[in-house]
């Protein structure tokens, strides 16, 4: 049997629950619960077969992707969806033994690529009520650090990072580069991406998998200033971005009514999933995004499990630093988020 590099061998595989998901109420993994605009069906049911035929080309998709988010094309990094964009940094800028600032709880992908990569990783605890723990993370960058992560708002917690507080950072981190991942954007409205030319070490990455319900076409882009996107597309695959991707892409950007309504169903949403979840007496965090935690105590998988039965998923954070017994609950429209309260107040 050939054994794999050591690295891998220690490390732990990232199984998500995806399979079976279909059919159900997906409050889970933090999509689109109705899915994407019909603009995006209808351009997928026009390719043509030599669109399938071909290599993807890029160019035009980039040059309005670049336009609506008021960069320049050489400052973009299109690519299959955000997981390939933290791949790419990684490779691109972390070397073994090369300090990675990861504030935890977080995305699970940053320390499966930083530990990829043999980085030193440097967990920092969030604060115990979820807020972001800035002085910390200030604190722990030195001369050793060369990659900062930052998610905001972060998954799984919700918790969003004060604009000023990640400029801070930035300038600490001033021979580091620092990443922050803005896959929530259209639900925080929050970004720093006029800011990569102001700050030569700062990349942002956003994804078309969460408010535009798209997760199923896994594409997603990096935007950081021209020498950093340079680096990137030297590590890229060349054509990891399927035609399918880049056509529901452009459509997409066209309908931006779409994304608005859907944000502000789920801005409903959430004031009803508060207030519900208060009247019986289960503790919830602030969130900036379309989901919250919930603590449940020791029966949040029980509880999960049972939701599960009655066509609702919602997904256990047990196994998370600081989130023992509880629950990350999605928010999606008004009708399944009446649903979803029913349905618990059953369970408990």
């Amino acid at each position: 049997m050939i054994k794999p590099r050591k690295t891998v061998q220690k490390m732990q595989p990232y199984n998500p629950p995806l399979e079976g998901r279909r059919g159900l109420i997906r409050l889970d993994f933090n999509e689109n619960t109705i899915g994407c605009s019909p603009k995006v069906l209808a351009a997928i049911r026009r390719i043509p077969a030599e669109e399938i035929a071909s290599y993807p080309e890029y160019s035009r998709f980039k040059k309005k992707l670049a336009n609506y988010l008021k960069v320049m094309e050489d400052e973009l990094m299109v690519n299959n969806a955000t997981d390939e964009s933290i791949m790419v940094i990684m490779q691109t800028y972390v070397e073994k033994g090369d300090e990675v600032i990861l504030p935890v709880p977080t995305f699970a992908m940053f320390r499966f690529y930083a530990q990829l990569m043999e980085a030193k990783l440097n967990e920092i605890l969030y604060n115990k009520d979820l807020s972001f723990p800035t002085d910390k993370v200030l604190s722990s960058i030195s001369k050793k650090t060369k990659l900062v992560v930052l998610c905001s708002p972060n998954n799984p917690t919700g918790t969003p990072i004060k604009r000023e507080d990640i400029i801070k950072i930035v300038k600490k981190a001033k021979d580091s580069l620092v990443l922050v991942d803005e896959a929530y954007i259209q639900y925080n409205k929050i970004t720093v991406k006029d800011l990569i030319n102001k700050y030569n070490n700062l990349i942002i990455i956003q994804t078309f998998s969460k408010a535009y319900g798209m997760a199923g076409l896994r594409l997603g882009y990096a935007i950081a200033n021209k020498e950093i996107t340079k680096n990137l597309q030297k590590a890229a695959s060349p054509y990891s971005t399927n035609t399918i991707a880049i056509i529901a892409g452009s459509a997409a950007i066209d309908d931006q009514e779409y994304v608005k309504r859907y944000v502000e169903e789920v801005e409903k949403s959430k004031k009803i999933i508060y207030r519900e979840l208060k009247k019986l007496k289960i503790k919830t965090y602030p969130t900036a995004a379309n989901f919250l935690i919930a603590y449940f105590g020791k029966n949040s998988k029980k509880i999960a499990n049972e939701l599960r039965k009655k066509g609702i998923l919602v997904r256990d954070r047990s196994n998370y630093p600081l989130l023992k017994g509880c629950l990350r609950i999605g928010i999606g429209t008004v009708k399944q988020t009446k649903k979803l309260i029913a349905s618990l107040k059953v369970v408990l």
